[in-house]
């Protein structure tokens, strides 16, 4: 009607461009409200861990960003649209369209096209954070080797003793009587099961050290490597962690006995497999003049780097043998940990005032703090997979209920001519459920290609899982049908003598 009026293709061009911006930028600066909204919130989801989070926060550069995207968004997806309508000849749209209406059925199939690529889309995201998600719950699931429970750890630090102000601290002695007489005094701590002290590298989760080693009467072509820390005896009882074979530590393994050491069943099927590694004999580090140490038992796996990390070979040494000055307190309590940090922090300054006492929580804490990032990054890719999620159901609804719109008078005729509701239902759902269906073939076909990047990030899990695909397309397709129905709904009430009155 404009053409026919004499609007000019620029003319067209510049209207269709003007509401598209309009509305992108209106789009863009809800957006940017609503970020401002959550800012803390994804602040407090982010790990302290996640490197300079204290500059994350609404600046200029977002802003000129949301602006440009705004921009951009509307110039792309405004003038496609309006070069296609500017191109059409004038008898063809007012014999194609009918009154009221947009466009015909280039547009109408246009439009289809469109809400069958934002579903494929869609489901590429959804099947990425699927996978994430199953990837996580694998390892929530995996055994760490320990229980957390119950556990309450707190590090401290005894001057080296190039400190001449904390000299006794240099000798072993020194520190063997401060380890006993801190472990004295936390054991009488109401509630405490069991109590024990490692060295600073001792606590599970947060990355061992490595000492090469050599094993008596075996040669070997590689490096043999372990995992190790000190820890004095109960350590394995704070932290419940199996006994295997052999027996563990005790008070009685100290500098006046034989150097002893126990390895768990990694570093036993590792060092010697098919043989009882009790009474075998190691020497750490590449000194050929160190001393001997002999393996005394076997314990149970314990994950000291990450959950997803393989097993690898761990080897323990008494504290009371071979102390350090980083030290950890672990307790075992039988009721809330976190109530006897205070105590726990005043018994330890009751030996001695000046020691710094740092780091006191939990297990769990640990725990959790070790998967934050994986939460972290699980959580806004979930955000983003809803978000997707609702994008493909709105553009289904507006799809479907603007082409109810424009069939209104066909569908009237349909029911004038004996279709029942349940027909009109059928016709309005079929369209809905072919752009899903051709939405949902082409992402499955984009998220095979592209979730094999995601391979460095799954734990546990295949790229192409196919549980995964299947359950997102199931979601997808019955959040299609749900965004379908309404207006198929509104179809069937549809009053054939009304609606042929319409034309």
């Amino acid at each position: 009607m404009r053409i026919a009026l004499g609007a000019s293709r620029g003319h067209l061009i510049r209207l269709l461009l003007s509401e598209s911006l309009l509305l992108s930028l209106a789009g863009g600066a809800a957006g940017l409200l609503l970020v401002y909204w959550l800012e803390a919130l994804l602040i407090r989801l982010a790990p302290m861990s996640l490197p300079r989070l204290h500059e994350v926060g609404m600046n200029w550069s977002v802003l000129v960003f949301c602006i440009g995207v705004s921009l951009a968004t509307g110039i792309a997806f405004g003038l496609v649209p309006a070069l296609q309508l500017s191109n059409t000849s004038l008898a063809g749209n007012l014999k194609e369209g009918s009154r009221g209406s947009s466009g015909g059925r280039s547009q109408h199939r246009f439009r289809s096209a469109l809400v069958a690529c934002e579903i494929a889309l869609s489901l590429m995201l959804m099947a990425g954070a699927g996978l994430l998600l199953r990837s996580f719950w694998n390892l929530l699931e995996v055994n760490p080797g320990f229980n957390p429970k119950n556990v309450l750890i707190a590090s401290l630090w005894m001057p080296a003793p190039n400190d001449p102000t904390r000299a006794p601290y240099g000798k072993p002695e020194a520190r063997n009587t401060f380890m006993r007489e801190v472990l004295r005094r936390v054991r009488t701590l109401p509630g405490v099961e069991f109590a024990s002290m490692g060295t600073g590298d001792s606590i599970p989760l947060i990355g061992w050290r490595s000492t090469p080693m050599t094993l008596e009467n075996k040669s070997s072509d590689r490096a043999l490597i372990a995992k190790t820390a000190g820890v004095s005896p109960d350590f394995f009882r704070v932290l419940g962690t199996p006994l295997v074979r052999g027996r563990f530590f005790t008070d009685a393994d100290d500098r006046l006995t034989s150097p002893v050491i126990l390895v768990d069943e990694a570093a036993a099927k590792t060092f010697w497999p098919n043989e009882d590694p009790i009474n075998k004999r190691v020497r750490f580090g590449r000194n050929p003049r160190a001393p001997w140490v002999t393996v005394v038992g076997v314990v149970g796996d314990i994950k000291t780097d990450s959950l997803d990390a393989a097993s690898v070979p761990h080897a323990y040494f008494p504290t009371y043998q071979n102390s350090g000055y980083a030290m950890t307190v672990f307790l075992k309590t039988t009721s809330t940990p976190s109530r006897l940090s205070e105590p726990l922090r005043r018994e330890i300054q009751a030996v001695d005032r000046d020691l710094p006492v740092f780091g006191i929580k939990t297990m769990n804490e640990v725990m959790y703090r070790s998967i934050a990032q994986r939460r972290f990054a699980l959580q806004m890719i979930g955000a983003f997979a809803l978000v997707a999620l609702l994008l493909a159901a709105i553009g289904i609804y507006g799809v479907t209920a603007f082409s109810v719109q424009q069939r209104t008078p066909e569908i009237g005729i349909r029911m004038a001519l004996g279709a029942e509701p349940r027909d009109v239902l059928g016709l309005v759902l079929k369209h809905g459920m072919m752009m899903t269906l051709w939405g949902l073939a082409g992402g499955l076909i984009g998220a095979l290609s592209l979730t094999r990047f995601l391979r460095t990030l799954l734990f546990a899990e295949s790229p192409a899982d196919p549980a995964t695909f299947l359950a997102v397309s199931a979601v997808l397709a019955v959040t299609a049908l749900l965004a379908s129905y309404i207006p198929a709904l509104r179809a069937m009430r549809v009053d054939p003598a009304i609606a042929l009155r319409r034309d």
